[in-house]
């Protein structure tokens, strides 16, 4: 009775830990997830309204076709000004490249002044 009791146990933990059947985030939700809080542009996201106060309107990070893998990559780790670095464990090097790659082929989004015009 006991050892039926252990397996159905260990075959119960077993399925808990499985990955089949694992959602995993792609480029556009890791986007949404880590990216666009500050990237989107407009009111409420720093990183695009900062630059906007500073009179560099650079454009939000979707469809931009002018960043370079490299340069993304080593931002995301290593942060930049305002920036926190990201850990391998928070965006391993595969899920920024799918970041890279959503960014890249991406549907720009309605450009919006960071400030209203006075």
């Amino acid at each position: 009775m006991n050892k039926l009791l252990v397996l159905s146990l260990l075959a119960t933990l077993g399925a808990c830990s499985s990955k089949q059947g694992e959602v995993v985030a792609d480029g556009a939700e890791n986007y949404e997830r880590y990216c666009a809080g500050c990237h989107n542009p407009g009111p409420g996201h720093g990183a695009t309204m900062l630059l906007a106060e500073k009179g560099r309107p650079v454009p939000a990070l979707i469809g931009r076709k002018d960043l370079d893998y490299d340069y993304l990559h080593s931002v995301v780790r290593q942060g930049l000004i305002e920036m926190p670095p990201f850990r391998a464990t928070e965006l391993s090097d595969p899920q920024i490249k799918e970041v890279y790659e959503y960014i890249k082929t991406a549907e720009p989004p309605k450009q919006e002044p960071a400030l209203p015009k006075p």
